[in-house]
């Protein structure tokens, strides 16, 4: 394990995830617009899509480094209190908040449209499914919650050889996966659990120089297979057809999550100065950042406002929604009776 006493690489890794989520979100109409806008700008947006699939394994990943590293004694108090209900309670209550927007609808040119009756069946069916797409992050994270308890011992015990050999058969799962062969032990669970472990991993054994430039160039094939794969389905289909190849359980989104948080870890220390305050800033607010972000896509999606050249609108929409959201959060945040809803302590300023 790392004696590293510096934790920045967390920051800027939950930092470049949290960008990244945004990113793919902003791209989301661009998807379906195969043949209805020129080929180049569609396949910009794919490609912007397809090089982004690694934010949400990161996050994962970024817990199991921290969580699954800790040697402090269980306290199931705390644990609860502390870790549990700062992600359950502020998806509970945005789950509330976007059922009531999944109810509106454009209504003519400029009006908006209520329908209580789309709000109630979000509300019905919320144990099984998210209220807002963003939201179905929660349905695999929450649980993992549950999990890391059994995991942290057990993973600690473990020798590295032990704990590389874990991890490889993981990646055989997620192999497995990518090419359409099902097993019983790829539950989400399982394969969630399976970052918890490889961001742990990559902590407690970092990667060499060598290692990563490997990592590199397998990253970077598996990114030019994915593309080309969803590239030639969805012209075939005549329409956004992915398969698995944008899937967060599949092991292209491993080797390029794995890719990303070695890179994160291994070089945070050159950020330093403004810039390693601004990344802090946006760190500390990544919750909120992630929770809020969809009301300012909102009205782009409802208004079908997609602007062209999508390679520099596409990270251009990307920075003024994050900046939007951040400010947001921090307003949030500043007051004792919202601070909860963006994922920080009511007690603290």
């Amino acid at each position: 394990m790392s004696s590293r006493s510096d934790y920045f690489y967390i920051d800027l890794l939950r930092t470049a995830a949290a960008i990244a989520v945004v990113m793919i979100h902003v791209i989301g109409p661009y998807r379906d617009l195969i043949g209805q806008i020129p080929t180049g700008e569609w396949l910009a947006a794919v490609g912007y899509n397809v090089v982004s699939r690694w934010a949400v394994p990161v996050f994962i990943m970024i817990t199991g480094a921290l969580m699954l590293s800790d040697t402090r004694p269980f306290n199931l108090h705390y644990y609860l209190s502390r870790r549990v209900s700062r992600v359950l309670v502020p998806f509970l209550a945005w789950s509330l908040i976007y059922a009531v927007l999944s109810g509106v609808s454009r209504d003519g040119s400029t009006g908006l449209h209520y329908d209580v009756a789309l709000t109630t069946a979000d509300l019905e069916n919320i144990a099984s499914k998210p209220t807002w797409g963003h939201l179905g992050f929660y349905y695999y994270f929450i649980p993992l919650y549950f999990v890391i308890p059994f995991i942290q011992p057990v993973a600690q015990r473990l020798s590295d050889d032990q704990l590389k050999m874990l991890v490889i058969a993981w990646l055989g799962l997620t192999a497995l996966y990518l090419m359409n062969i099902d097993s019983s032990w790829q539950i989400n669970t399982v394969i969630y659990a399976g970052f918890l472990l490889l961001g742990y991993a990559l902590v407690r054994i970092p990667l060499q120089s060598h290692h990563i430039h490997w990592l590199t160039l397998t990253a970077f094939v598996f990114f030019l297979l994915s593309f080309y794969a969803l590239w030639h389905r969805s012209a075939l289909a005549g329409q956004y057809a992915p398969g698995r190849y944008t899937s967060y359980k599949t092991l292209n989104t491993a080797i390029m999550a794995a890719l990303v948080f070695s890179l994160g870890y291994r070089y945070a220390f050159r950020v330093q100065n403004r810039g390693q305050r601004l990344v802090q800033l946006v760190a500390r607010n990544s919750l909120g950042l992630y929770l809020i972000h969809p009301l300012f896509l909102w009205p782009l999606h409802q208004w079908e406002i997609l602007p062209g050249a999508t390679l520099i609108t596409v990270p251009l929409l990307t920075l003024i929604i994050t900046v939007i959201s951040l400010w947001t959060t921090w307003c949030l945040s500043r007051y004792r009776l919202t601070r909860w809803l963006v994922g920080q302590d009511s007690n603290s300023r």
